[in-house]
């Protein structure tokens, strides 16, 4: 125990059929999320709303998105600007003229590099999701280490008034003769061994404490309970549940950005020709002409370009190829995991919890009745401390696995009933 001692995708993916396990079943909800029966308490929702609407992470993540929505506007904007050229000359004769060109956009480059923002706009747009996901489970996990961390200071302190009137006794008993000095010895160090228990469990306190002022950048009055019970682990049925998880929507989206980049370096090797146009006058003479000027890519075809962007596309397509697998085995593993740990915790919540606290009361009363030795009775006094700190850490895993299990499917906004996607445009 850490805190208290006590000397102890792209459309190419195969498809496949998805989750053969033991774990339940249950119908994929929106976009890589699931409905559930009961959601997060009212209040911790409520908490976590008002500190996510103002934190940096959010503002970062917006503005990100924004600066993608102000790209795809720029990248629907004409290439070319047409130019307007004005020109006199004087020497035997005074020569005039105004000329207006126009460059056109042959290979339609203004098309691919649109396409190419709109898919990293959707990239976006679930990388934006994502960030708001990963940030409510970051302010949940801190939560659950600080309620943890204070449990087992708050037993630390327990256990340090136990050691201490354990000692007392010793004392006490020893002056009447019922104790030899080797019992004595050791009844004070175990309440030693309790006064530095206790001052790690209050230094792992205050670390939690202060890694949850720094994530949730302003305390609310009260912190929010966390629920003994969060959802039941389950599986998606839907075999495309993992291809509609913000981070494979990201990967799909990049996937397409790349395509199109293809698109776009193929286009940059068309030939776009100026065409202009021009009037004015020679002294009393009219003039009319027009241009037309043709670029050749006769030294310097962009081949290579295309090369490239065609092989940052086959790397993208077998990246995300092998992030879907990774994903796939992710929320199965995330998934068996969080099921074992409820299944301890709903055990230890039935008997383990009542047993301790019987436990205690029970070689109290034995040990000061004289029917135990002090050494038996401290072995069972720290085997009833270990075992609910046991529980206290079990608790607090059972709440991070819940978490990562909820970011894996990417249900915790549903769970916390609060709308984590995109800003609206």
């Amino acid at each position: 125990m850490s805190g208290l001692h006590w000397n102890f995708l792209p459309a190419c993916i195969l498809a496949l059929t998805l989750f053969n396990t033991s774990l339940s079943a249950a119908p994929a909800a929106g976009n890589g999320g699931m409905a559930f029966d009961e959601t997060a308490p009212a209040s911790l929702s409520n908490a976590l709303r008002t500190v996510i609407e103002q934190h940096p992470r959010r503002r970062a993540a917006q503005a990100q998105l924004q600066a993608r929505r102000a790209a795809l506007r720029a990248a629907d904007k004409a290439l070319y600007n047409p130019e307007l050229e004005l020109d006199t000359e004087k020497t035997g004769v005074r020569t005039s003229y105004i000329q207006l060109s126009q460059t056109i956009d042959m290979g339609d480059r203004r098309g691919s590099r649109t396409h190419r923002a709109e898919a990293q706009l959707l990239g976006a747009e679930a990388g934006y999701e994502r960030a708001m996901q990963e940030l409510a489970r970051d302010l949940l996990a801190a939560l659950a280490e600080q309620r943890t961390r204070e449990a087992l200071a708050d037993l630390a302190r327990q256990g340090l008034g136990l050691m201490r009137e354990f000692s007392d006794i010793a004392e006490r008993r020893f002056r009447a003769g019922d104790l030899t000095q080797v019992e004595l010895d050791l009844a004070r160090l175990a309440y030693s061994e309790a006064l530095m228990t206790q001052a790690q469990a209050l230094s792992e306190a205050a670390a939690a404490n202060e890694a949850l002022q720094a994530i949730f950048i302003r305390l609310p009055a009260s912190l929010p309970e966390l629920p003994d019970e969060l959802p039941r682990a389950r599986l998606p049925e839907d075999a495309d549940f993992i291809r509609s998880l913000p981070l494979m929507r990201i990967l799909e989206a990049e996937v397409a950005a790349k395509r199109h980049t293809v698109a776009l370096r193929k286009s940059e090797r068309s030939w776009d020709p100026t065409i202009a146009l021009r009037g004015g006058k020679e002294d009393s003479e009219s003039l009319v002409g027009a241009t037309l000027s043709i670029p050749l890519n006769v030294r310097n075809s962009f081949r290579a370009e295309v090369e490239e962007a065609q092989q940052e596309l086959i790397r993208a397509e077998q990246l995300a190829q092998q992030t879907f697998r990774d994903q796939r085995a992710r929320v199965r593993a995330t998934s068996e995991r969080y099921r074992l740990l409820q299944q301890a915790w709903d055990n230890w919540r039935r008997s383990g919890r009542i047993s301790v606290e019987r436990q205690l009361e029970l070689i109290k009363k034995i040990w000061r009745a004289g029917d135990m030795s002090t050494t038996e009775y401290l072995v069972q006094l720290k085997q009833a401390l270990d075992t609910r700190a046991a529980g206290y850490e079990l608790r607090g895993r059972v709440w991070l696995a819940g978490f990562d299990w909820l970011l894996a499917t990417a249900s915790i906004d549903d769970w916390l009933q609060l709308p984590l996607e995109g800003e609206e445009k």
